[in-house]
């Protein structure tokens, strides 16, 4: 029998740099937002850019977090 997903939720996930520690390692913190799991990647990317101009911190990364709960 095949898996069906339920509950799917999606995390847009930025990761700005703070500051940078005394062994010149960024220090980053993450910021997540939900957003429609529907969203495309490419709607995810264009969201995370938009919210990253909005930040104090430059953006190191943007991550999308998709998570289900699974059953047969």
């Amino acid at each position: 029998m095949a898996a069906t997903r339920l509950n799917p939720s999606t995390k847009l996930n930025l990761k700005v740099v703070t500051s940078v520690n005394s062994a010149g390692h960024e220090v980053l913190a993450t910021r997540s937002y939900a957003v429609n799991p529907e969203l495309t990647d490419d709607d995810v990317l264009a969201l995370g850019q938009k919210l990253g101009n909005l930040q104090e911190f430059p953006v190191h990364a943007i991550d999308r977090q998709d998570t289900a709960d699974l059953a047969e």
